[in-house]
């Protein structure tokens, strides 16, 4: 059987040349950061220790062949419950020049490269010891609420994927921005993978830091065959709408949409957060039994 990260390697090959080809037709490409992919494979292995290993060809080669095995997808594949946090589009991202254009695999393994710098698997969950407020505030405490539920359910586990609503991000002097309609186009036709990814995947819960109210994001997520809404959006708690909302989505089992973190007070977050895990815990039993 082949990998989540062969199966995704397979889906963005699929896609990669005719991607390329309409960046580089308008002149796009240098402008842009890579398009944002995701692996699952880790090795628990720094940013430092990496970048020593491929001083030498030879030797790098041999620990990635050796280290990159579908043992290292457990931490994702094996959990229990799967959380799946969407952002805008990538800041920080892989760039490629005209004179040492980058791969689909150099993108992947810096996927998990990022997070084998970042993230830590601990308990019955995880968190980032460094990063943006998206992965310090947004997934971290998203993830310790996620743990003290399964406090009361032994040996269960619960994992996230970060992935981006807008595959394509602009480059910047320092990170990226969001793509104009044009290029958003081009993404839409020649790069439409997310369905794909959450059918690999498989996340129980999806939340969405796209922003407030019925935003170009928000459009992203359900008007463009990305995920498909069932009914109307509901109100969690007494909270509003604009603010945040549960998304029926025939995808996936739970779903929620709310501000970025860093654009939401105190206040609100620790309202909106706490909303979004009491329906959650509401529906533990149910999302343990995969039913």
């Amino acid at each position: 059987m082949k990998t989540l990260s062969e199966q995704l390697t397979e889906l963005y090959e699929s896609k990669w040349n005719g991607l390329m080809e309409q960046l580089e037709a308008n002149g796009l490409r240098d402008k842009l950061q890579c398009p944002f992919l995701l692996s699952v494979y880790r090795t628990g292995v720094k940013a430092k220790e990496i970048e020593r290993l491929q001083e030498n060809g030879a030797v790098y080669n041999q620990w990635y062949a050796e280290n990159m095995i579908p043992s290292n997808e457990d931490w994702y594949a094996k959990a229990d419950i799967k959380m799946m946090f969407f952002g805008k589009e990538p800041n920080g991202w892989t760039r490629d020049e005209e004179t040492n254009r980058t791969d689909i695999s150099t993108i992947m393994d810096e996927y998990g490269f990022f997070l084998d710098d970042r993230y830590e698997v601990r308990g019955n969950g995880g968190y980032f010891n460094q990063g943006s407020s998206f992965f310090k505030v947004g997934v971290n405490k998203m993830m310790e609420g996620l743990e003290m539920i399964l406090n009361d359910y032994p040996h269960k586990r619960v994992s996230m994927m970060w992935n981006e609503i807008s595959k394509l991000s602009t480059r910047k002097k320092n990170g990226g921005g969001p793509v104009n309609p044009f290029i958003h186009e081009i993404e839409k036709k020649c790069f439409h993978v997310i369905p794909e990814e959450i059918k690999i995947l498989k996340p129980d819960i999806v939340i969405f830091y796209t922003g407030p109210g019925e935003n170009s994001y928000y459009k992203y997520v359900i008007e463009e065959d990305n995920f498909t809404l069932t009914g109307e959006p509901e109100r969690l708690d007494s909270l509003n709408k604009y603010d945040v909302v549960k998304l029926p989505i025939k995808e996936v089992k739970l779903a929620y949409k709310t501000w970025h973190p860093a654009r939401m007070n105190k206040e609100l977050r620790e309202q909106v957060y706490g909303a979004i895990l009491a329906d959650i815990k509401e529906n533990i039993d149910q999302l343990l039994r995969k039913e």
